[in-house]
């Protein structure tokens, strides 16, 4: 089969991307309206535990077997076969997890729980290398279908079960039937072989390039998360369950437009690992791309927050409203900031990227930290946001300056006018009075207004083409 170039891949990945998000918002809409807030909020810590066991499952199993396309079939099963064993191990975890979770949220739930989800983690390990293998083989076409299909699976047997009143058990059923569709999917395409095996072959494969992105990883996990586990513990599980649907919808427009890349670019960027200044090249190219779009995810977001909610989730969310409102100062800057991961991967600079996260974990940890002193969800949701608008300063700074071999106001001067129109619509939209009572009426108005405001940037500053006509960000490496 010919390799197909980055703009297809990014196709095919977008496609997944949005044919999978497009599934789960729709499906999220109607589960919000069938289960509790505080359901969300017990199974937010159990997407948070699931999400740390992933951690354990990758291992850097998955980022060599794409930086390394060399690595022979021999040495993937053995990675597979190591994977089996983490499966076996974090299954044992996820159901001892039950103990501390109960415990610390003061809720037997997750005795019953933690035991159901185990399932999910096994899963989950195996699937590592096989997913891992279709990235470096770039068969996104294949990924799409497959990712569609299993959101689509899941999420309608969630809205059944749920419609019969099953409630949180509803929810965590998506975690089983993603993994076990996923692993027979898998296996029906690649069927891997499991063989033995020498541990410290193992460790050779990994090396430390894996070291530093594994613990990377696990700051990075607990950057993002730190904020669930504190508000569930210091807000119940109401006050997350809001905070996490804000958190939701806050990253919404980062999946749809930045993920799409990033799920692609890893295998075709380390092409440019040994010439620094062609690396930077593209990535602000790919940079300049996510500012514009983020402009105007971050302008309409802030002034439609409330309306947002409300028509998507129902009256029971209305405080998820101002809590969105508070991220979505940070949308401009994570967007840009996502792509920073595969550069540093593609430049083996995974030293770098675990620098990255131990000062962005500082900075959300002292954010996290005031908002529970004040006893303030609102506040401790405009800290995150304040935060991770430093932390775009911080990685691209390490990034362009100690990696690239370049000037951060090089960098900035290609993007900063997006940013400053960005925070003066901002401010000035804090002094617009409410426009209707109607939240259809209202969404539609305000939408408009940011609309003619957006383009109105757009014409002054000459921008247009790069909304309008396809930018040839990669070309084959020689």
């Amino acid at each position: 089969m010919a390799e197909i170039g980055i703009k297809q891949a990014a196709l095919y990945n977008a496609m997944a991307k949005y044919g999978s998000m497009f599934v789960q918002l729709g499906l999220t809409m109607i589960l919000s309206r069938l289960i509790l807030p505080e359901a969300y909020g017990v199974v937010a810590i159990i997407t948070i535990l699931i999400g740390f066991l992933n951690l354990f499952s990758d291992m850097g199993l998955g980022i060599n077997i794409i930086q390394h396309p060399e690595m022979s079939i021999d040495n993937v099963n053995r990675l597979f076969s190591f994977s089996m064993i983490i499966g076996i191990v974090l299954t044992l975890a996820t159901i001892l997890a039950s103990i501390p979770l109960s415990s610390f949220y003061e809720n037997s739930v997750y005795y019953h729980l933690c035991p159901i989800v185990s399932v999910a983690s096994f899963f989950n390990a195996v699937n590592v290398v096989p997913n891992a293998i279709l990235t470096r083989d770039k068969k996104f076409k294949l990924i799409a279908l497959r990712t569609i299909i299993c959101s689509l699976i899941s999420g309608v047997i969630a809205v059944i079960l749920a419609w019969y009143g099953l409630g949180v058990y509803a929810l965590i059923s998506q975690f089983l039937i993603s993994s076990l569709f996923l692993f027979i999917w898998n296996y029906a395409n690649n069927p891997l072989k499991i063989v033995r095996f020498k541990f410290s072959k193992v460790i050779h494969l990994l090396g430390s390039y894996s070291l530093f992105q594994i613990l990377f990883n696990f700051l990075n996990y607990f950057t993002r998360n730190l904020d669930h586990l504190l508000i569930g513990k210091f807000f119940g599980a109401a006050g997350l369950a809001q905070y996490n649907k804000s958190y939701f919808l806050y990253l919404y427009p980062n999946n749809i437009f930045a993920s799409v890349l990033t799920g692609v670019l890893h295998p075709y960027i380390r092409e440019y690992k040994t010439s620094p200044s062609k690396m930077l090249e593209k990535y602000i190219q790919i940079e300049k791309i996510l500012s514009i779009i983020g402009v105007f995810t971050m302008i309409s977001f802030f002034f439609c927050s409330r309306e947002i909610v409300l028509i998507m989730f129902g009256d029971n969310w209305e405080p998820a409203g101002e809590y969105l409102r508070c991220l979505s100062i940070c949308m401009w800057a994570q967007m840009m900031c996502s792509v920073a991961g595969s550069i540093f991967l593609g430049m083996e600079r995974t030293d770098q990227t675990f620098k990255c996260g131990v000062i962005n974990l500082i900075l959300l940890v002292v954010s996290i930290f005031i908002g529970v002193y004040f006893d303030s969800l609102l506040l401790l949701s405009l800290l995150v946001g304040v935060s991770y608008n430093i932390i775009f300063f911080v990685t691209n700074y390490i990034l362009v300056v100690k990696i690239l071999n370049n000037s951060l106001w090089f960098f900035l001067s290609k993007i900063s006018v997006d940013g400053i129109f960005a925070f003066l619509f901002v401010i000035l939209s804090l002094f617009v009075p409410s426009l209707s009572e109607n939240i259809f009426v209202s969404l539609i108005v305000k939408l408009l207004i940011c609309i003619v405001a957006y383009s109105g940037y757009l014409f002054f500053t000459r921008q247009w083409q790069i909304l309008t006509s396809l930018t040839p960000m990669f070309t084959k490496a020689d």
